[in-house]
């Protein structure tokens, strides 16, 4: 039986092993392709001339193709083998706990979509409005600055940015799922507001720009929206004790 256990696990290794290298050798034949993706929320930000990257060294352009390809191969590896445990563990699991890790599962790559999405539309261009206002203000008063991005520099920016976006994302769902394990109960509530409030004011701030007005606004309505989901909750479980 054990060895059954281990059979299945070196198969599920193998399986993963043979996926990232997969995945990597077709991300290196649409490596323009994914770097041009990476870029296109760029364009045509600040004016109506395309922003331009810069490569300083004869194997930047290379080493930039390179981290690419290891970032969205490890992203894959990380999601499949998500998917292996959950598969490997469902045999001893109960229907409810089984059904719990698949909801947990595709609630978790739903949300990291969503956090690419709103990493593209939102927090990038919001990002490059802010920090290249300096230039814009230096250039009218005393100093002629221009910008010129080295595409390296860039995918590292983005790469970080989708971590803190993800892992952003990944908090409101542990926080949808804590509100629908709490069920309207007032001492849990009261027991972790305290918490995830501070959660909520270090997020804002990593993955804000350095301005206090945009961290209080986000982190106000992300207060909002916790608030609103503890009252639907409260709610909701006052309507079912009349109506029973």
């Amino acid at each position: 039986m054990i060895y059954q256990y281990f059979l299945e696990i070196q198969n599920r290794l193998l399986l993963l092993l043979y996926g990232w290298v997969f995945t990597a050798t077709v991300s290196y034949f649409y490596k323009e392709t994914l770097l041009f993706i990476l870029i296109k929320p760029n364009f045509f930000l600040i004016n109506p001339i395309p922003i331009y990257f810069i490569f300083t060294s004869i194997t930047e352009i290379l080493s930039t193709y390179l981290k690419l390809i290891y970032f969205l191969s490890n992203q894959v590896l990380f999601v499949c083998l998500s998917y292996h445990i959950l598969l490997f563990l469902s045999p001893g699991l109960y229907y409810f706990e089984y059904r719990l890790l698949k909801i947990i599962f595709f609630a978790s790559l739903f949300f990291s979509f969503y956090s690419i999405f709103i990493l593209n539309n939102i927090i990038l261009p919001a990002c490059w409005f802010f920090f290249l206002s300096f230039q814009k203000t230096m250039t009218s008063h005393t100093v002629n600055l221009f910008f010129e991005a080295k595409i390296n520099e860039y995918v590292k920016f983005y790469v970080n940015l989708y971590y803190m976006c993800n892992l952003t994302c990944q908090m409101f769902m542990t926080l949808i799922l804590f509100i629908i394990y709490i069920k309207g109960d007032l001492k849990l509530i009261k027991k972790f507001r305290k918490i995830y409030y501070l959660l909520f004011i270090i997020f804002a701030t990593i993955i804000t720009p350095p301005d206090i007005a945009t961290q209080l606004l986000l982190c106000g309505c992300i207060i909002v929206i916790f608030e609103i989901l503890i009252f639907s909750v409260l709610f909701q479980s006052c309507f079912n004790l009349e109506a029973s």
